[in-house]
């Protein structure tokens, strides 16, 4: 795995927390230079300033709001002129939203698909032309399990994802003669801070560190999606029918949950 980062630039959205920073570290620790982004400027300059202590000079801390074409812009131009290249982009910043649709106002459909789509799109609106210039590189857009399964709760949320696993395996198949490589990442549950903040962690959450080393080895492998845990694997496997029944039993603990506790878990 080393040998496909090493001496390689790399953009991370989200950086300051969660699979982005877990993703980011482990890109240092194979040898790469990562332009870490996040809106967060506190942790994000922490960080930094704590893995240029082992890697010195190679972390570059970018504040970033994606939700803005001009920053997004900076941000991959920056990259791209550090030195002359840019290999990797990671499009992984996001905002989670599980809840009924009677809840769903017109401003969380703004702001989630401002967040999950309209950010990799102007990631990838920056970085493919740099790209095909240079004769390759690799988009890696994160996805979830809900870009794949449709499950209940999570309309918003589930809406922006499959448009990112679309538009992303499009452009895989679309730029594959000019080099330019695109993975789709989808992970189910993964155990960060944003359960540790409910204090409940699903029982197959799989730890950011686990979560950073299958992703980086599936896009050395080149992978097209990565599913997982093991759990999400096997759901997009059983039979339709199956997996309705499934899907509606899962809505119906959710709407207990929700009546019971005002909260889907």
């Amino acid at each position: 795995m080393r040998a496909y980062y090493e001496n390689k630039v790399a953009v991370v959205t989200g950086a300051a927390s969660g699979i982005g920073l877990a993703v980011t570290e482990l890109l240092l620790d194979t040898g790469a230079i990562v332009f870490m982004a996040d809106i967060q400027a506190d942790p994000l300059n922490e960080h930094a300033e704590r893995l240029n202590a082992r890697h010195p000079g190679k972390a570059k801390a970018v504040l970033t709001d994606v939700t803005r074409v001009d920053q997004v812009n900076s941000l991959v131009e920056q990259a791209a002129a550090h030195e002359g290249h840019l290999d990797f982009l990671f499009n992984n910043a996001g905002v989670g939203a599980t809840l009924p649709y009677e809840q769903v106002t017109l401003d969380c459909w703004k702001r989630v698909i401002d967040l999950n789509l309209w950010s990799v799109i102007y990631g990838m609106h920056a970085a493919v032309p740099i790209m095909r210039r240079q004769g390759g590189g690799h988009i890696v857009n994160t996805s979830s399990a809900a870009g794949v399964l449709a499950f209940p709760f999570q309309t918003v949320y589930s809406a922006t994802k499959f448009a990112v696993t679309g538009m992303t395996q499009c452009l895989r198949y679309e730029l594959w003669d000019e080099q330019v490589r695109f993975t789709t990442v989808c992970p189910g549950n993964v155990a960060t801070a944003i359960f540790q903040a409910v204090g409940k962690i699903p029982e197959d959450a799989v730890p950011v560190d686990e979560a950073a080393r299958i992703i980086l080895e599936g896009v050395a492998r080149n992978e097209n999606l990565i599913v997982f845990p093991e759990g999400c694997r096997q759901l997009r496997q059983i039979p339709d029918e199956q997996l309705e029944a499934f899907m509606i039993q899962l809505s119906r603990e959710r709407h207990e949950s929700y009546r019971t506790k005002g909260a889907y878990f």
